[in-house]
């Protein structure tokens, strides 16, 4: 079953929420008193912890507490002993609710919210590449309208992505680097588009029109469609995206015998289309992008 995830705008109400209540209650225990400067303190430090955008903005107001704090220094029968204890348990609540509402293994995040989108791309890849064999022009449109559902999974994709950024300050201190994960899905996103258009290409402008069909059309989307699954089962295992890359040159291989033909204006742009989709799936899985083109262009992979 998968997994729910809080919206970015759900867990910031949560992470202020408790924030403020929790030292609330803990400085009315200790001090007997309303702790006015807890939930202030509390809930600026966490959105300076954990905010991924405008942080500048909390840091700020964050900055502007410590200075009202200071200043109490200054005002008469005011006890700054108090306000100092009390911004202090406001910082203890910030950091242990920051550290609990963040992911304790992100990269395990990051790779659940890719699965479903690979798990698209190759399903309707592959169902292209078989209407193409057979000339279904109505199951390739099916194909074609069924990779709309793919921005559903972007999004959460990019909601988690927006989430695991909160955990930054842990995993650095964890030494968890979450770089090559966060740009393999962004590289999976450049590879959705393409593959999009390559699949509207085939549909209306190679079926609908009753274009030839190059014979190597077929093959480089099944090789494609081979490479997404691997690529889907590899991160499913948390593993290092090797068994992918010899399925994703060999649909690279596909786009050249393609390019060695005459081509219509559709199939062209099919070709264009696999060939970028295929080089973003190879930096997606940790090729650097001179290499990746060099795969691509060379004669053989070994």
């Amino acid at each position: 079953m998968r997994k729910l995830f809080l919206s970015e705008s759900g867990l910031t109400l949560v992470q202020v929420g408790a924030s403020a209540l929790v030292s609330i209650g803990i400085g009315y225990v200790v001090e007997r008193s309303f702790p006015l400067f807890a939930p202030l303190v509390a809930v600026t430090l966490v959105q300076v912890l954990c905010a991924p955008h405008r942080r500048g903005l909390w840091l700020f107001l964050f900055g502007e507490v410590n200075g009202a704090l200071v200043t109490t220094m200054f005002i008469p029968h005011f006890s700054t002993r108090h306000a100092a204890l009390s911004a202090l348990i406001g910082a203890f609540v910030a950091i242990a609710v920051a550290y609990l509402s963040t992911p304790r293994n992100p990269v395990r995040r990051v790779n659940e919210a890719i699965e479903p989108v690979l798990s698209l791309l190759s399903i309707n890849t592959r169902a292209i590449a078989a209407a193409l064999r057979s000339g279904d022009t109505a199951a390739a449109g099916t194909a074609v309208f069924a990779l709309n559902d793919v921005d559903h999974e972007l999004n959460r994709l990019q909601d988690v992505l927006r989430q695991v950024r909160r955990s930054a300050i842990w995993s650095r201190v964890s030494r968890r680097n979450l770089a090559e994960n966060v740009n393999s899905a962004r590289e999976i996103g450049f590879a959705v588009r393409d593959i999009r258009t390559l699949a509207r290409h085939a549909w209306w402008g190679v079926l609908r029109t009753g274009e030839p069909v190059p014979p190597a059309l077929p093959q480089m989307l099944e090789a494609l469609a081979d490479g997404l699954a691997v690529l889907r089962d590899e991160m499913h295992r948390d593993g290092q995206p090797h068994e992918a890359r010899p399925l994703l040159i060999s649909a690279g291989r596909w786009v050249d015998v393609m390019r060695s033909q005459p081509l219509s204006i559709s199939a062209a742009t099919v070709a264009a289309s696999a060939d970028a989709a295929v080089l973003d799936l190879l930096i997606a899985t940790g090729v650097p992008l001179n290499d990746a083109d060099q795969m691509l262009r060379r004669p053989s992979y070994s």
